[in-house]
């Protein structure tokens, strides 16, 4: 137990402190040359803060180990390697992947399952929760086949820490709260529990329950100053944000600024924590009119971006509060600079959390930002230009500015008037359709399939209609065909006939006509983004969905949803 302990104290804490370069060739020292490769290793934990001799140590564990050519030895030795290569991804990877490839058949309580964990870890700080997310549930599954329950906790621990990462902050609090509870049923105490706790703390920071924020930070403060300084200034850091939302600012401003010299001295692998100051000293230093303090931790942000890479949402506000700043004071080629790094962010962003960015785009509308972006192109590049050329420009825009607000007007006055006949007549073409079939009769002869067969057919259709199947994603003509045990080709006539549209329009205006009806109903579901709802209703993207709702209405989902907002 004590060993797993001390495992899982250098795990969390290899986060914070600068380890030491590898220097190439290497010699064992006369000193260790007799010492066993246990011994060695003990050695190396006692010392694993401490860069110049983790260094010695762990190359002398890789020579001994090659010597030894044995796997759990390898393995052990690559993992302590890891700690010589400071903010070298790669190399850090590299020794990583070469540790779980030599240990993977052993069965052993932590190898595979401990190199796994650092490796999400290393994901984890350069923003790819995807890779971060399945080297932990690898470790999980080592840990679990092994029934090292410790290690099996450590690892729920950092699925939650994931979890938190990406907003899913109930399943992270649910998480955070079995691991505590398991520690403190095992006596498991020091850095990783503490850790366990200060990102519960954060997580119910984040959901606004601020009185249970408070608790775990308080809880945090009281054992780490028993059991490891070094934690202590992020449970400070963390109850002066939290402190921000309670409207305390002086005691927010007074806790961050006590917190932030110790955790400066850990960059670049805490920058989550020191984005975080920043954001919140900005903005209590715009709180308090000092305008000069506000930019400085600003700008501050801008530097973690460039020295570090690292990304997160806090970090995208930072940008946001920038943009604004230079809004202010109508520095035009500032605000431009800044647009283009939060788009940079932004994509960074949309590429690490995939299809968790919904909450980016519901926080800051980047169609409003392109178009911010483009007046200021449009500004800065006619201050460039003659007087003559400028009057020229003007007229064009204003005209063209013209044209698009007439255009806007009556796009509004069409989409108010498709609004109302939707809210008044639901089923809009069907009496449409029953006007086409009035002209035209369809027969069964004339489609050249039995009387029989048809009304087999519509029945059914009738049936999956009123079910609902029409909701199932990637449907398919084979498919219902089956389900209505004939073919696809009997399927699409009768409905190319009878129903007056192709199979893909039959079934997405089925969607369309339902979605319409519960948006119309259900306040709650006019809550969810479109992305959500284009999937609710089987629709495999936002685009099509957006399209089909289009084409059926002559409005976009978005629109209508507004429209039903404003009227509730």
């Amino acid at each position: 137990m004590k060993k797993l302990v001390l495992i899982v104290s250098i795990f969390f804490l290899y986060m914070i402190p600068g380890v030491a370069q590898n220097t190439g060739t290497f010699t064992i020292p006369d000193s260790l040359k007799n010492k066993t490769f246990d011994e060695i290793e003990k050695l190396g934990f006692k010392y694993y803060n401490d860069s110049i001799r983790h260094e010695i140590y762990a190359n002398t564990l890789l020579v001994k180990a090659k010597q030894k050519n044995d796997p759990l030895s390898l393995a052990k030795a690559y993992r302590s390697a890891v700690f010589m290569f400071k903010n070298k991804f790669p190399e850090r990877i590299a020794y990583l992947d070469s540790s779980i490839a030599v240990s993977k058949d052993l069965n052993h309580k932590l190898y595979p399952a401990v190199p796994y964990s650092i490796k999400g870890g290393e994901y984890r700080q350069i923003g790819d929760y995807s890779k971060a997310l399945d080297s932990y549930l690898a470790a999980l599954k080592y840990a679990n086949a092994s029934n090292n329950k410790d290690f099996y906790y450590l690892t729920k621990h950092n699925i939650g820490s994931i979890k938190r990462e990406i907003g899913e902050l109930d399943d992270a609090v649910v998480i955070f709260k079995e691991v505590i509870d398991y520690e403190e049923d095992n006596n498991i105490g020091g850095i990783g529990h503490l850790g366990t706790i200060w990102y519960l703390a954060d997580t119910y920071r984040k959901l606004e329950y601020g009185d249970s924020a408070t608790f775990y930070n308080t809880k945090g403060i009281q054992e780490s100053l028993k059991d490891s300084l070094d934690i202590y200034p992020f449970f400070v850091l963390h109850e002066g944000i939290n402190l921000y939302y309670k409207q305390q600012y002086q005691r927010s401003l007074d806790s961050i600024n006590k917190a932030l010299p110790f955790i400066e001295k850990y960059k670049p692998r805490v920058e989550e924590s020191l984005v975080n100051a920043y954001v919140y000293l900005a903005r209590l230093y715009k709180e308090f009119g000092e305008n000069e303090k506000h930019l400085e931790y600003l700008l501050k942000i801008d530097q973690s971006y460039e020295r570090s890479g690292f990304v997160s949402m806090e970090m995208r506000e930072g940008y946001e509060l920038l943009i604004d700043h230079y809004k202010s004071i109508d520095d035009k080629n500032k605000q431009l600079y800044y647009i283009d790094k939060l788009f940079r962010v932004d994509s960074i962003l949309d590429t690490n959390y995939k299809n968790l960015s919904k909450k980016i785009v519901q926080e800051y509308d980047t169609p409003k930002l392109l178009e911010e972006k483009q007046n200021l192109i449009n500004v800065l590049e006619q201050k460039e230009k003659k007087t003559s050329i400028k009057f020229i420009i003007a007229v064009i825009f204003a005209i063209i500015l013209i044209i698009v607000v007439v255009l806007i007007y009556i796009k509004n006055v069409r989409y108010r008037k498709r609004f109302k006949e939707l809210m008044h007549a639901p089923t809009l073409d069907a009496t449409a359709l029953k006007e086409i079939s009035d002209k035209h009769p369809a027969t069964p002869e004339a489609i050249g399939i039995s009387e029989e067969i048809v009304n087999s057919v519509l029945e059914g259709l009738q049936k999956f209609e009123d079910k609902q199947g029409y909701l199932s994603a990637n449907i398919t003509t084979g498919e219902l065909a089956k389900k209505l045990q004939t073919n696809s080709k009997y399927l699409s006539k009768i409905i190319n006939t009878y129903k007056k549209k192709s199979f893909s329009v039959y079934i997405n205006e089925l969607r369309i006509d339902y979605v319409i009806e519960k948006l119309k109903r259900e306040s709650k579901f006019r809550l969810y983004t479109i992305k959500a709802i284009s999937r609710e209703i089987g629709f495999n993207t936002t685009e099509a969905f957006s399209k089909s709702f289009y084409k059926k209405t002559g409005i976009y989902p978005s629109y209508f949803i507004k429209q039903l907002e404003k009227g509730k």
